[in-house]
């Protein structure tokens, strides 16, 4: 077992990092089984760095459970919320819905909208470019294609 200089976990003979703290103990190509270094890949661009690592006296160290350690599973008594009802009957069932329109069914029917006499030729514009779905359609108050607003045009 290697004591790690940090927090002086015992960390196994092949473990890379501590267990603890995560310093890193050894490289990784150091550990007895490791794969060797493939040819033909490059190296990192950075050479790794020792750097000196002393233990702060004044830190307290970080407290971890050991993974035998078994916690009981605990089940909270959880309070149904009261709610009143009307008396009524719960249908939960799905069915026609009761809406309100906000008014009422017109009694009789709407007129028709007017239509342009034959005999009066339209007016043919140049197409214009539809700003939603870049349609070109003839210039009209919506878009043939996708029913946007066409923007108004001088004439």
């Amino acid at each position: 077992m290697a004591a790690c200089p940090v927090c002086e976990t015992d960390n196994s003979v092949t473990a890379v990092e501590c267990a603890g703290c995560g310093k890193v103990l050894r490289r990784a190509s150091e550990v007895p089984g490791f794969a060797p270094p493939i040819d033909g890949l490059e190296p990192t661009l950075q050479a790794a760095v020792d750097a000196p690592v002393e233990r702060v006296p004044e830190l307290e160290q970080t407290a971890l459970a050991s993974r035998s350690l078994r916690v009981p599973e605990e089940r909270l008594e959880v309070e149904r919320t009261p709610h009143e009802t009307n008396g009524a009957a719960q249908n939960w069932t799905a069915g026609p819905l009761e809406l309100d329109r906000g008014r009422e069914e017109d009694p009789e029917p709407r007129a028709a909208p007017p239509i342009p006499p034959p005999d009066v030729p339209r007016r043919q514009a140049d197409p214009v470019l539809c700003p939603a779905c870049f349609a070109r359609v003839a210039a009209e108050a919506r878009c043939a294609e996708c029913g946007v607003p066409l923007p108004i045009r001088d004439a």
